[in-house]
């Protein structure tokens, strides 16, 4: 094994600190996956967001255990985007029992985070396009902002846009920085 400059809990890293470009795209990308979670809650927790459908999702088991398990996913994902400029996206935190320690291979952050990013991409577009063409009047159907004030318009907006238009362009970059800073010298 190589003699690493850098170390952390988890042990030697790469030495190379990530790059600043790549630390902003996956600060992004973190809170970007985050910002749809906190209204997700606050519609969970009966606050007023103007969502027609928050009843079903609060009134029955099935409906807010989507919800968390939906939060659970989304927050896990963007944790693991932070992981890409983080030590512990190199080795294992020495804390984790049987793994702790060990050198997390360059590519398998690559190849899951690829494959996250990829879904990302056809989730969000599909959204996007979807949405976009009925707020639009290219299209007809429902949207979640059916029956909200533009207050609460603006708060879902707020809320969605950077998850659907930042993610996936921010994780993108951070993958780049990460194969980069990874990278056999």
């Amino acid at each position: 094994m190589r003699d690493m400059s850098s170390r952390t809990e988890g042990g030697p890293t790469t030495g190379r600190p990530p790059q600043r470009w790549a630390r902003i795209a996956c600060w992004t990308a973190f809170i970007s996956a985050l910002l749809p979670v906190v209204w997700r809650i606050a519609m969970l927790s009966g606050a007023n967001v103007g969502f027609a459908q928050a009843g079903l999702f609060r009134s029955n088991a099935a409906g807010t255990a989507y919800v968390l398990g939906l939060e659970a996913v989304q927050v896990t994902a963007g944790v693991l985007c932070l992981g890409l400029i983080r030590p512990w996206g190199e080795r294992v935190p020495r804390w984790v029992p049987c793994l702790g320690g060990r050198e997390i291979p360059r590519l398998l952050p690559l190849v899951v985070g690829g494959t996250g990013n990829a879904l990302l991409y056809l989730i969000n577009g599909a959204l996007v396009v979807k949405f976009g063409s009925i707020w639009l009047g290219l299209a007809e159907g429902w949207t979640p902002a059916e029956g909200m004030n533009r207050w609460q318009v603006a708060v879902l907006v707020a809320a969605y846009a950077p998850m659907l238009l930042l993610w996936a362009p921010a994780l993108t970059v951070g993958l780049v920085g990460y194969g980069r800073r990874r990278a056999p010298h």
